[in-house]
């Protein structure tokens, strides 16, 4: 199939947008240009980032520990062992149960955010790859002009309905695929794979 371009009327240097990008296609496309052409990038979570109070308790306990390394350097007129096992173990791990309780709370919070958000993710996983089907299936309708660096829509491509697109300079590429797929199947009713 091929398909005239909108701003030259002309098929003979049209081609998809995916066998434009195909490395083996003549002549290759420059790297700006493939960039643009680029397919929509696949859905991903979004890193998680460590919160408010897990900051905070892992803070108090670098605090903590930082004023009993100070206490424990601290020149004694008295040897801490003269006491006892008891009150020597007590006088050196002592000051570390303070920022060792505030480390371990500071790890519970952020093993609870951490398994909430990745429950979240999971489940807006499906509908963030529906909706990336559908951009990626608009993409591979995409035709490219080599003569005139246009990339367009034929006429009834993307439904019967669907009307053929203004040439779409390259840079504006991106955002048409994404604005055509939302205007062809809708915002929320993702095409079926």
């Amino acid at each position: 199939m091929s398909a005239a371009c909108p701003q030259c009327s002309a098929p003979d240097q049209s081609v998809a947008v995916p066998h434009a990008l195909d490395p083996a296609a003549q002549p290759p496309l420059d790297e700006q240009t493939r960039a643009l052409l680029a397919p929509p990038p696949p859905p991903q979570p979004a890193p998680h980032r460590m919160g408010g109070a897990a900051i905070c308790f892992y803070s108090l306990a670098g605090v903590f520990a930082l004023l009993a390394v100070f206490a424990l350097t601290r020149p004694r007129v008295d040897d801490p062992t003269s006491y006892g096992t008891a009150y020597a173990l007590g006088y050196f791990i002592g000051p570390f149960l303070l920022p060792a309780l505030f480390a371990g709370i500071a790890a519970i919070i952020h093993a609870v955010s951490k398994g909430r958000h990745g429950r979240r993710a999971a489940e807006s996983l499906p509908q963030q790859q529906a909706f990336w089907q559908r951009n990626h299936a608009v993409w591979q309708a995409a035709w490219l002009c080599r003569r005139c660096r246009v990339a367009f829509f034929p006429d009834g491509v993307l439904r019967k309905d669907f009307a053929a697109s203004p040439p779409i300079p390259l840079d504006q590429f991106p955002l048409w695929v994404v604005t055509a797929a939302e205007r062809a199947y809708g915002a929320a009713a993702p095409v079926a794979p």
